[in-house]
């Protein structure tokens, strides 16, 4: 694979500018930083707990995460081996050693002046990872680092000057950044790439990656460059002959993956508008305003000189051994494109299928468990197939119009796959099986005390299945000489009717014959 990725470098095909209103003679390159906020119980370099959420301000804070003078980090380590096995993941090469350094920047969301980082040596390197769609990701780097607090901006309500509140609590909670090489071509791919990395963090519990709450975030780096004027080597941006490259775009921490594709589409319109009415492109950072679905100006791009970098004299190198490299490789699990390839391959899933249904390791865990119960009665395959129509078909499609995520309906495995089983059985209709899981949803009903009514009902209405039709026939004399007249359509009428009589326990098929064969 790494030869492939080699290759990839040297024959990678950039897509041209055709949405919107761009130039074709433009290519668009875009890389992407991407935030992550590890699992973790306490801090990065401090004992103080991370679960800072909706908490009261500055109450998770030491004076390690305050910066105060003359306190020491000391290193987390459950947090490098979760940043180990992110990259592990990615197929990344792993360092044999942790070198932590210091980015200096002044901000008050900073209290030491500096942010514990990596810069020349992060653990992990030259990694890749697949889209749904077959392109291929480069990942350039991986590093662990520690988050910054949180500001949130204010104006006094008297003076109406503004102010800035800072709470620390979410100061030194661990972070890792997952950098791409330029590769990214459009911004559907960056979308994409980002449900990938946030669907990885979630399936190895590296992460809720919950962006509402901040766990990750998004930073994507927008250029555009005349076609044929440039290259990339070794993973840069080099211009051909005399061309000067075009300077790039940050647009700073993007809360949500819909706006990851937004806020690039968004800017490579606006770089273009710029080199058509002939102003000049300047490197700058940029803030996303979700409001009004424009990028806004923040200040000029910083360069990695900018940030003064220096080795962290307070943390030693820190060894990696192989056999604890070997360990961490054990907390692998089987991962969304593995899934989908193995429900294709193996079980016949359509690959719409199973990518919705291996979306979620919860979605796929109940997918594999109501297939592992139906395939005591079916084949593998048609257990498979089956699971698939009643989550696809049913549970998600009652999810989707009473507005909740599937997971919020509480239909447990054993109510599924008793429901399953029972029309499987013949015990009552598929519509009559998904009014049993709504009338579930609305009051909570005790679902095998449901069906094992409904059984009884069946062994009754098979019984007196001839009377049952027989009144139908004579309180619907309209739809009966409809029949006899020609209007055939009309014994579905009376059919519906029989199977409402009996609950929907009756064979559908058996009571149409039946009707036909009284009718004529």
């Amino acid at each position: 694979m790494t030869k492939m990725i080699s290759l990839l470098n040297k024959s990678i095909k950039i897509a041209s500018i055709f949405s919107m209103n761009t130039d074709e003679h433009y290519d668009v390159i875009i890389g992407l930083e991407i935030h992550i906020q590890t699992k973790t119980k306490t801090k990065m370099f401090c004992s103080c707990p991370t679960g800072y959420f909706q908490e009261e301000p500055n109450t998770h804070v030491c004076p390690v995460c305050l910066g105060l003078p003359g306190a020491l980090p000391v290193v987390n380590k459950h947090a490098l081996e979760l940043c180990i096995l992110m990259g592990l993941a990615l197929n990344c090469e792993i360092d044999s050693q942790v070198h932590f350094d210091r980015k200096h920047y002044f901000y008050p969301d900073l209290p030491k002046g500096y942010q514990i980082s990596q810069y020349k040596r992060p653990i992990c390197h030259n990694g890749w990872v697949k889209l749904p769609s077959g392109t291929i990701v480069e990942i350039e780097r991986i590093h662990q680092e520690e988050d910054v607090a949180k500001s949130t901006h204010h104006i006094e309500s008297i003076s109406g000057k503004p102010y800035t509140l800072i709470d620390y609590n979410k100061s030194g909670v661990p972070l890792i950044e997952i950098v791409t090489k330029p590769c990214i071509t459009n911004a559907k791919d960056a979308k994409d790439y980002a449900t990938r990395i946030r669907q990885i963090a979630r399936y190895l519990d590296i992460s809720d990656a919950d962006m509402e709450k901040g766990q990750m975030r998004c930073e994507p780096n927008i250029s555009i460059q005349e076609k044929g004027k440039w290259q990339l080597k070794d993973g840069k941006i080099v211009p051909i002959g005399q061309y000067k490259l075009n300077p790039k775009t940050e647009v700073k921490n993007i809360g949500s993956i819909t706006a990851v594709e937004k806020a690039i589409e968004y800017e490579i319109q606006r770089m273009h508008d710029q080199i058509k009415n002939g102003e000049k492109i300047t490197q700058q950072t940029r803030g996303w305003n979700a409001d009004k679905n424009i990028t806004e100006f923040q200040r000029s791009k910083e360069s990695a000189d900018d940030y003064r970098y220096m080795p962290e004299p307070d943390i030693p190198i820190i060894d990696i051994p192989k056999d604890e490299v070997n360990k961490i490789k054990t907390m692998l699990v089987e991962l969304p494109d593995e899934k989908v390839q193995r429900y294709t391959n193996d079980w016949g899933l359509s690959k719409y299928s199973a990518e919705v249904i291996s979306s979620s390791k919860e979605s796929a865990y109940y997918f594999e468990n109501l297939q592992k119960r139906l395939s005591q009665i079916m084949t593998e395959k048609e257990a498979a197939k089956e699971a698939s129509n009643w989550l696809m078909g049913t549970i998600y499609a009652i999810a989707n119009k009473s507005g909740k995520d599937w997971s919020q309906l509480n239909i447990s495995l054993e109510e599924l796959s008793s429901i399953i089983l029972a029309f499987k059985d013949g015990i009552f209709t598929k519509s009559r099986a998904e009014e049993i899981i709504q009338q579930k949803i609305d009051t909570g009903c005790n679902i095998e005390e449901e069906i094992e009514r409904m059984r009884k009902q069946k062994g009754e209405n098979t019984t007196n299945i001839d009377a049952i039709i027989d009144t139908v026939i004579s309180q619907n004399q309209k739809a009966v000489e409809d029949f006899k007249n020609g209007k055939t359509a009309s014994i579905g009428f009376l059919v519906g009717q029989v199977m409402k009589a009996t609950n929907g326990t009756a064979d559908p098929n058996i009571v149409k014959n039946t009707l036909e064969k009284k009718l004529k």
